[in-house]
């Protein structure tokens, strides 16, 4: 925001000051502060109490807090500028809905000259502890029960919309479902968040007020969970969203404040207290521009104004309702003005490695949480493990398993890891069938992954040549890439049978060679690169796995060090239909319970993960067709019983159905009203043009 002003009110008298740089501005009638309280009769909380509409509420705030000094406000930021209205208040007034103040203009934050913030400041610690997130931000949403529990669905649908920013690259979340606080601790450790969400039951302390929330089934105080956000080694999130039951229009914020405090004190520099349903459009919108804006580097309270301004332009009813204040802004009273949560520069350099890559592909990915830790074990520091196979037990077409390698290849590239991509294998015809076929589609990924990201040319020792491209002792880029891949390809077409004795050490070198010069090319990578394979259906490799097929194959190649060395691991992930795989299903027997090996079943998803990933998708206006792109949402009071249903008749658990049945039923529930539409990227185009932004925040 281009300008700030800190609105105090403090001293028995409810006492305002506006500071402009650190100065007071002038009041009408002369002076530099005011009684908040300034009518005879009933205070200000009961006068607003028996407001009834948002208008008169926000208007009775309005003319109570900022009336003597509007005026010079208005003087002070020219037209089309930016104003932070940034409030230190006693806890009495915590629980009233300052963002809802109106003028005679309407509502504040839709000033038609102005872009106002509203945010409270919480005293802080003097800490350094307020740092720009650098790389990738890491998301953590934590539900104290399922996500398809009827009060905890709103904030599972807030989800949906911020892992939409993960399919862009912009984000990378993980999921706690059912968390207790010890779980929550632990996620914390291993994952470090930089924002967490924790959306949960929640109820006040009918003795003392606090908040009370319930984790698994246990209750714990509010300072107790906050403790755990924010101890440990790990550094405390840079934000914490919290939407927590019972906290709702009138009082819900003084019965959250000690827990924002607690944060606030922790180290916690932003915090978000979130009322009303996210399935609602005002609520939608500010959302997904504030956690977007957030995630470019916008400004804090910009992203916040931007957010609940977007979201008032489709409100039909702002006079009458508060969707559009509930979102309230909590900031450390050490923050600067001017701070920007992230510097998009590093993750902008991964989408970009992403996009050239061809791993970045919306919509966002949905289900198959178990397989996503798994993950997270296997390239985490230390793990013995570095194979992994992903199997269906039944038919293998629609369980969406190129996407499910993308998904995967994606968040190792986050991770500062190299994923060599073998996919994708449609049909027999396509797949490898030799070993030699098998290496030499390694090799190809790993010139062609060089040659996407810029790095020197492979030597490729599994080839048997010399470095490429030499001509009197200079290297020609072009010539020795030209080289390198004529070579892979006379490598792939010899007739002679290959041993894995002939090639494992080679590969495993020319691997190392490869995650070395990623290390080199800066973050997200370093040191500890890896690459990593990913095979799709080996059920269609015929005669090029080997272990129980008549000749030697890739499962021979594989060791506990994947098909590389202890002092560099190239772990594997392949996917297959395990009834159509012998080989592989006999390798899995062969290795069940070594530390190194570990199988996750490939089936279709349950009715509640299909019923909530899939709205997550219906959420976000991304499909290639013109008419598909809008926002579909469950309408108010909707029957969730309709919506497993229909999503079981319709997809039965298969998210490779997605660009193709899941909008034929979106639309044919749509036009019984169960679900309702809304073209949000218009809804934002609108605002945009209307207040002249260049961009999209």
């Amino acid at each position: 925001m281009s300008t700030r002003l800190l609105v105090s009110v403090t001293g028995p008298e409810n006492t305002v000051t506006v500071l402009h740089e650190g100065r007071p501005l002038p009041c009408e009638g002369g002076g530099a502060s005011y009684p908040l309280e300034r009518e005879a009769g009933p205070p200000l909380s009961a006068r607003v109490a028996a407001c009834p509409d948002a208008r008169s509420y926000g208007t009775a705030l309005f003319e109570a807090l900022l009336r003597p000094v509007w005026e010079t406000v208005t003087g002070l930021v020219p037209a089309g500028g930016g104003i932070e209205l940034a409030l230190r208040l006693p806890k009495e007034l915590q629980p009233l809905i300052w963002e809802a103040m109106y003028t005679e203009e309407g509502p504040l934050a839709a000033h038609p000259r102005l872009l106002v913030a509203v945010t409270r400041l919480i005293p802080a610690p003097d800490h350094d502890r307020h740092r720009t997130v650098r790389g990738t931000p890491r998301i953590l949403f934590a539900s104290g029960a399922k996500l398809t529990d009827p009060v905890i669905r709103p904030g599972a649908m807030f989800l949906g919309l911020v892992r939409e920013c993960e399919s862009q690259g912009l984000a990378m979340t993980r999921i706690s479902e059912e968390t207790t606080a010890d779980r929550l601790r632990r996620r914390r450790a291993t994952f470090r968040p930089d924002l967490v969400h924790l959306v949960a039951h929640g109820r006040p302390d009918p003795v003392d007020g606090e908040t009370w929330v319930e984790l698994a089934g246990e209750w714990t105080r509010g300072a107790n969970l906050a403790s755990t956000l924010v101890a440990g080694d790990a550094p405390p999130p840079l934000a914490v969203v919290l939407s927590v039951c019972h906290s709702g229009m009138h009082g819900g914020l003084e019965r959250t404040s000690g827990l924002v405090e607690t944060l606030v004190r922790g180290g916690v520099p932003i915090v978000v207290a979130v009322a009303g349903e996210v399935s609602e459009y005002a609520c939608r919108l500010f959302s997904r521009r504030f956690v977007r804006a957030l995630l470019r580097g916008d400004a804090v309270a910009e992203a916040a104004a931007h957010g609940r301004r977007a979201a008032l332009l489709g409100e039909p009813n702002p006079d009458d309702r508060f969707d559009w204040a509930m979102p309230t802004l909590f900031l450390a009273d050490t923050l600067p003005a001017d701070f920007r949560a992230v510097d998009p520069g590093e993750v902008n350099r991964t989408r970009s490695m992403a996009g050239r890559l061809e791993l970045l592909e919306g919509p966002a990915y949905v289900g198959r949480g178990p397989i996503f830790d798994t993950l997270d074990g296997l390239i985490a520091p230390g793990s013995e493990r570095t194979f992994l196979g992903i199997t269906s037990g039944g038919a293998f077409g629609g369980m969406g398993g190129t996407r499910l390698l993308r998904e995967i290849g994606f968040r190792l590239l986050q991770a500062g890891h190299l994923p060599l991509l073998l996919a994708p294998f449609n049909d027999v015809q396509s797949a490898p069938h030799t070993l030699r076929q098998v290496v030499g589609e390694v090799l190809a990924q790993v010139v062609r992954t060089g040659e996407r990201l810029s790095l020197p040319v492979p030597r490729l020792r599994s080839l048997g040549a010399g470095p490429p491209g030499r001509r009197k002792g200079r290297v020609d880029e072009a010539v020795a890439r030209q080289e390198v891949k004529t070579a892979v390809a006379r490598f792939v077409s010899a007739a002679a049978p290959l041993e894995p004795s002939a090639v494992d050490t080679l590969l495993a070198a020319d691997l190392a060679d490869l995650a070395g010069a990623a290390g080199a090319l800066g973050p997200p990578f370093g040191a500890h690169t890896r690459v990593v394979v990913l095979a799709e259906a080996l059920h269609l490799w015929i005669g090029a796995l080997g272990w129980t097929e008549p000749v030697r194959g890739l499962l021979d190649l594989l060791t506990p060090d994947g098909l590389g060395t202890a002092a560099s691991p190239v772990p594997v992930v392949v996917t297959a239909a395990l009834g159509e795989c012998s080989p592989l299903r006999s390798f899995r027997e062969e290795k069940a319970g070594m530390p190194w090996c570990v199988f996750h079943d490939l089936e279709p998803l349950s009715d509640e993960e299909a019923s909530l990933g899939f709205q997550w998708v219906l959420l976000q206006p991304w499909h290639p067709r013109e008419r598909f792109r809008l926002t579909y949402y469950a309408a108010p009071g909707s029957d969730p019983a309709v919506l497993r249903e229909s999503f079981r008749i319709h997809l039965e658990g298969r998210p490779g159905l997605i660009k193709t049945e899941l909008y034929r039923m979106a639309q044919l529930l749509a036009l019984h009203k169960v679900f309702l539409t809304h073209d949000d990227t218009e809804g934002w185009s609108v605002y945009a043009r209307t207040h002249g932004l260049g961009h999209e925040p």
